[in-house]
């Protein structure tokens, strides 16, 4: 599986984190708690690319990318796939924006980018994803992703997931 991962929408980048980065990890990764030190960043981005080397569509464990805003080349958050929970039978799409990217259809299209590479390049069987009950910005990235929704959670938030069969049902991998 490739270790250096990147895939381009219409208005973003979302690539694999290098030392580069180690700045933006540093702000960013615990985006709404407090900045992190560069050790500390150091450290995360090490991981992150100890699982990019690591997964493999049998056993994946975690993709983590930086979503970078083509208009301005700011790294604006994260998105991927997680596979770390041994109580998860699938994969789960995440996505973290920063605030003043919201609402304009960023994290739509980095979850449809991330779904596409889940069942073309990494031939996942399924990915599930959620969102807090109060998360209906969240929500509605999943619904537009045309993920199937299963309900509410045993904590009353939105449970989300699709199958490579349902995406490739009607959407195409190139």
């Amino acid at each position: 599986m490739a270790k250096n991962v990147c895939i381009e929408t219409e208005r973003m980048m979302l690539r694999t984190v290098t030392m580069v980065d180690i700045e933006d990890v540093a702000l960013t990764w615990k985006l709404y708690e407090h900045k992190i030190s560069h050790e500390e960043a150091e450290e995360a981005i090490r991981w992150m690319l100890g699982n990019h080397e690591r997964n493999t569509p049998e056993d994946f464990i975690h993709l983590c990318l930086a979503i970078i805003h083509k208009e301005d080349d700011r790294f604006i958050g994260w998105c991927g796939l997680d596979h770390r929970n041994p109580c998860q039978p699938n994969a789960v799409l995440f996505y973290l924006l920063k605030e003043e990217y919201w609402g304009i259809g960023l994290a739509t299209e980095a979850a449809k980018a991330v779904l596409k590479y889940a069942f073309c390049k990494l031939r996942l069987t399924q990915v599930d994803s959620g969102a807090y009950a109060e998360n209906i910005a969240s929500k509605r990235v999943m619904e537009k992703a045309r993920m199937r929704y299963l309900g509410r959670d045993k904590d009353g938030g939105y449970s989300f997931t699709l199958t490579r069969q349902e995406y490739v049902k009607d959407r195409r991998c190139d």
